[in-house]
């Protein structure tokens, strides 16, 4: 197994603290699950300035963290400033430091085998989508980095738009999400478009007309899906999904924040919205892509009643068997709370870190 050499060690302790008499390769000790061949790894932003950016990792069925900080034990440094986003293909981890400006390939012992560096001139990366021998990487002041991710060097550049989010690849065109721009006199300015550009010769084909403040893209079941934030005022954030053959975007419902592939064919989802008092409402909702049907009674059946207010930070489904929520009060140590295909609670632990944001699930 590619990460024995990591797991081994922590496995014991988790086992020999539990009352198993032994933890050699030949003499396993018997669980009622098996563990997975790979553990899961959690992303874990951290805080701007404070180096504190890194990944965890649990392993089924302890769901007990069993590396605080992976990166930091397989590199021997600390990860960084504010990890935007992380994501696994073909056996490789990667990972974007927002707050250090870098983009890095690791291995799944979470050691680095290649990075690149964005020049103090440019805008700070945001998100990433790895296709074909290529990574692309939006980022502030409105530039896509392709990068060859053989050796995480530069392979092109589309330069266009001001802050640049979201990003999907799909058959050759990439779908990015051009948020906001601040003019001279520091007045906000939400931008209305997603760029779909040509991914091998980074051009701009077309863009298609959104909702305001368009930042989160996903491709789920073959289907391009964004989140809007909106203005904060009068335009409320919303759910849309594009369509690439008419170039059009349709709005699924109003004030989510958060999405990811659900079970048995659904989307999962989360809205969150304000009063006037700024106090936080959370709901959570399925979506049937098929029948465009919404359900807004919750998948999670036993939730803790401090989801209504909480801060949710993330939303992920490892298919077939669990659903995971993690929450922050963005200064301590975030919380994931697992549970079970049918949405009953089963079990919460400490993230390892500070905002979590998102998980792999290796198979």
């Amino acid at each position: 197994m590619k990460t024995r050499s990591i797991l081994m060690t922590a496995l014991c302790s988790l086992m020999l603290g539990m009352g198993f008499a032994s933890c050699s390769d030949d003499d396993e000790p018997e669980t009622i699950i098996e563990p997975t061949e790979y553990p899961t790894y959690i992303l874990n932003e951290g805080h701007w300035g404070a180096n504190n950016a890194g990944i965890a990792m649990f392993v089924h069925p302890f769901y007990e963290i069993v590396t605080e900080d992976a990166y930091l034990k397989a590199n021997g440094t600390k990860m960084g400033d504010v990890a935007n986003a992380m994501m696994e293909e073909d056996d490789n981890i990667y990972v974007v430091l927002n707050g250090s400006k870098y983009v890095a390939r690791l291995d799944l012992n979470v050691k680095e085998q290649a990075r690149y560096t964005f020049p103090e001139t440019e805008g700070a990366p945001r998100c990433i989508d790895v296709e074909d021998g290529y990574a692309y990487v939006t980022q502030y002041g409105g530039q896509v980095s392709k990068l060859n991710i053989k050796d995480m060097t530069s392979a092109g550049t589309f330069k266009r738009g001001d802050n640049l989010e979201g990003i999907v690849e799909k058959d050759g065109k990439l779908y990015v999400a051009n948020s906001y721009a601040v003019d001279g006199s520091n007045n906000w300015i939400y931008n209305k478009e997603v760029f779909v550009i040509d991914a091998k010769n980074m051009t701009l084909e077309k863009t298609i007309e959104v909702v305001d403040n368009p930042t989160k893209m996903y491709e789920i079941d073959d289907q391009i899906y964004l989140i809007s934030a909106g203005n904060y005022a009068d335009v409320a954030g919303a759910l849309q999904v594009i369509d690439p053959k008419t170039g059009t975007s349709k709005v699924i419902l109003n004030d989510v924040t958060k999405i990811t592939e659900g079970l048995n064919g659904l989307i999962y989802g989360v809205r969150s919205t304000y009063d006037a008092n700024w106090q936080l409402t959370n709901s959570f909702f399925t979506y049937n892509p098929k029948t465009g049907a919404i359900s807004e009674t919750s998948f999670l059946q036993d939730a803790p009643s401090s989801f209504a207010t909480d801060a949710i930070y993330l939303l992920e489904v490892d298919e077939p068997n669990f659903i995971y929520v993690g929450t922050t009060d963005y200064q301590n140590t975030g919380t994931i709370y697992t549970f079970d295909k049918e949405g009953k609670f089963f079990h919460s632990f400490d993230c390892g870190g500070i905002n979590p944001s998102a998980m792999i699930f290796v198979d």
